[in-house]
């Protein structure tokens, strides 16, 4: 019998179990960042850990309108004001004049916002290693290869209505 050029369909089992682990997953991780914000905040950070995400994207992707910064990390505009607000208060954000409109400003990572940004990489960088350390290359590199698959297919589906539920 000649095999099929589809994907076999995954069983309901192996979803389940998927299922039951990202959520393992993200109670880790959930976790983890609640013990490092509140070690940021015991050394009397200022700035709430989402806001970190915005510095992080505008160092990533350069400067931006508040509305883009917004849409790109998926948060409502008013929550990015206040964050931003946080930001620019620590010195690590800056508004400038827009060049294509006067009237608007773009946000951009000041030098301190780019030091804290590499210092923040630093330590994720470190705690992963830590939390990875009896793992092989090969191990990390594929983990790594699925959940940029994984990532691939969420932002797929972003746009497309949920399923029904029966």
């Amino acid at each position: 019998m000649a095999e099929s050029a589809a994907e076999p369909v995954m069983s309901a089992q192996a979803v389940h179990d998927l299922s039951d682990a990202m959520l393992r997953m993200q109670r880790s991780l959930l976790g983890l960042k609640a013990q490092v914000a509140a070690e940021r905040s015991a050394m009397g950070d200022p700035v709430e850990w989402a806001a970190y995400g915005l510095l992080f994207h505008l160092v990533t992707s350069g400067p931006r309108r508040t509305s883009a910064l917004a849409e790109a990390v998926h948060v409502d505009p008013s929550t990015v004001s206040r964050q931003v607000a946080q930001l620019v208060k620590a010195g690590l954000v800056e508004r400038l004049a827009d060049p294509e409109d006067g009237r608007a400003s773009l946000l951009r990572a000041t030098s301190q916002g780019l030091d804290v940004h590499a210092d923040r990489v630093r330590h994720r960088h470190q705690l992963m290693t830590g939390l990875l350390s009896q793992w092989s290359s090969s191990d990390v590199a594929e983990l790594t290869r699925l959940i940029d698959q994984f990532i691939d297919s969420v932002a797929a589906h972003r746009d497309t209505p949920s399923l029904e539920h029966s």
